[in-house]
């Protein structure tokens, strides 16, 4: 069906008027209403429109809407709140009926005008999105169903959109994480990163989707249970006739061999989809690894960048392309240079002077939120556990009692984490080993590291 057979030609247009912002919270208005209200009222729904959007309504000018309805002006706030919901009814968002028995009028909103309201709320709104367990939804479906065989075709019909909405949101994930790399390339305050980092990106991305598939409603968990399920069904000509038989009973199917051919074409597309899925989720693995590492480094780039006269005129450089970057600069440089002419204006002898280097600027330091840099480094501590640690400075001592920060190679910027955490770990009395720090740093392979002497800790039962 095309789609504005359905939706009125003019729906959208309140979005592109100059009132739109208007319009959109008077749109959450009436989503209020519906959420909280049975019957809506038009003058109730006037009132809560009143009370929400005084100041608003009463700056907003609806002379335009007045001549469009052959309505009188009202500059009064009533008569513009009426204005703004006739606007409202002519575009389709909303539709008035007489009550019964009464000349009173309630509003009644159409499916798709709310399906619409409600998505331009999420989008206006910067809430963690809830993920819904779609695996865990499959297998329960397919599971619980043996206890209820009067409803095998809603289970089958459950677990094949919760597998398509699972998809949809391994894609929808994948794509995020793209979003989000591309964004911190075109961010260089260090507090900024770690916000972007641990205030979006951790909790819209990594506590609220990524975690949850990687272990409450992983795909490992509940897939082989899933496919033996769907074989089990398939084996069953039984089940399989139950399911084409609810399917014709509540006019799904049209007839049997139809029926039975879209419950083949689910169950294989359900199997399919979990035969082949890890290979998606490997793949936002890879591109949730290839963020972190470049949110690490780009803020390790920040902290070490260059704060002198040279490093803040690259920066200048590099956004010369901005219109107020350019403004400034052309601002800056309008120097006028004034000179007169006499009768000893026409030779003056050259004044030869040696060249000296001026006096160095003094570098700047950058204030830091120390709050941001701790989460960030307890989040990256988190990555590590003690085990991990343990294991790692194991490798270092290579069969010796004690080594130094000379004796280490840094192959990795994982190896360089785990040698600071190391450093730490050594100071908790559950450690194998204790450190000895010693003053200056040390560079090895391009990492500046401070100079450490680890060994281990003497117990009574070794010598």
């Amino acid at each position: 069906m095309p789609l504005f057979t359905r939706i009125p030609q003019r729906f959208f247009t309140i979005l592109t008027s100059t009132k739109k912002e208007l319009y959109v919270e008077a749109l959450f208005v009436l989503r209020q209403a519906f959420k909280t209200e049975l019957v809506i009222r038009r003058e109730e729904l006037t009132a809560m429109l009143v009370n929400s959007l005084e100041t608003s309504i009463l700056q907003a000018d609806f002379t335009e809407e007045a001549e469009e309805m052959g309505a009188e002006r009202d500059e009064g706030l009533s008569g513009k709140a009426h204005l703004l919901l006739r606007k409202l009814r002519d575009t389709g968002w909303l539709e008035f009926e007489y009550e019964r028995g009464s000349f009173e009028e309630n509003v009644t909103i159409p499916d798709y005008a709310i399906e619409v309201i409600n998505l331009l709320y999420d989008l206006s709104t910067d809430r963690v999105r809830e993920y819904n367990s779609y695996v865990y939804a499959t297998y329960a479906a397919l599971k619980n169903s043996g206890e209820n065989p009067d409803y095998l075709y809603q289970a089958l019909q459950a677990a094949y959109q919760n597998t398509v909405r699972l998809v949809d949101e391994l894609k929808l994930l994948f794509n995020n994480i793209k979003r989000y790399y591309q964004r911190i390339s075109d961010l260089s305050d260090v507090n900024t990163l770690l916000e972007e980092h641990f205030d979006r990106y951790k909790e819209q991305i990594v506590d609220t989707i990524y975690y949850p598939l990687k272990t409450i409603d992983s795909v490992p968990r509940f897939k082989y249970a899933i496919l033996s399920l769907l074989n089990e069904w398939v084996m069953d000509e039984e089940i399989l006739a139950s399911i084409v038989d609810q399917g014709i009973r509540r006019r799904v199917f049209s007839d049997e061999e139809t029926g039975r051919q879209e419950t083949m074409a689910m169950i294989t597309s359900i199997a399919d989809t979990y035969e082949s899925i890890e290979g998606m989720i490997a793949d936002i693995d890879r591109k949730h690894v290839e963020y972190t590492n470049a949110s690490i480094d780009r803020i390790r780039y920040q902290m070490n960048a260059d704060r002198s006269a040279k490093g803040k005129l690259i920066a200048l450089l590099k956004h010369f392309g901005e219109e107020e970057v350019f403004s400034a600069l052309v601002q800056g440089i309008e120097v006028y240079r004034h000179s007169y002419l006499d009768t000893q204006s026409l030779y003056d002898r050259v004044k030869r002077t040696v060249k000296t280097e001026g006096r160095p600027l003094a570098l700047e330091e950058q204030e830091e939120n120390p709050a941001l840099i701790e989460s960030f480094l307890q989040d990256v501590k988190k990555q590590y556990s003690n085990q991990k640690i343990d294991a790692y400075i194991e490798s270092c001592f290579q069969g010796k009692e004690e080594f130094s920060t000379e004796d280490v190679k840094m192959r990795s910027a994982e190896d360089f984490i785990l040698f600071l955490l190391g450093t730490l770990r050594g100071r908790e009395k559950s450690a194998g080993f204790q450190t000895e720090f010693s003053e200056g740093n040390i560079d090895r392979q391009g990492y500046g590291l401070p100079r450490v002497r680890f060994s281990r800790k003497r117990t009574s039962g070794r010598k």
